[in-house]
């Protein structure tokens, strides 16, 4: 998915030809992808605010869970990484 900045009408419109042979203009919708852990590669569980459509509304905060590597990492990995860490002292 591009970037907002690269969201043109010239690539949100494609020209489809139909089966009948004539020529329509279809509109994609431009979505932007959910995080994923850079770990584990799953779906990141983001808050209600980081959603498509109330983002510009809510401040960068409360767009992250609200906790160490929020937005980055998910929960699992998170919690993977502090058992190694206590582990190793």
């Amino acid at each position: 998915m591009p970037r907002p900045s690269e969201l043109t009408n010239s690539r949100a419109k494609r020209t489809i030809i139909t089966p009948g042979g004539r020529h329509k203009v279809h509109r994609r919708k431009f979505y932007s992808p959910k995080g994923t852990c850079s770990m584990t590669g799953k779906k990141l569980q983001l808050p209600r605010e980081a959603k498509h459509g109330l983002r510009k509304k809510a401040s960068l905060s409360s767009k992250r869970p609200n906790r160490p590597y929020g937005g980055k990492l998910s929960s699992e990995a998170v919690r993977r990484g502090i058992l190694r860490a206590t582990r190793e002292l």
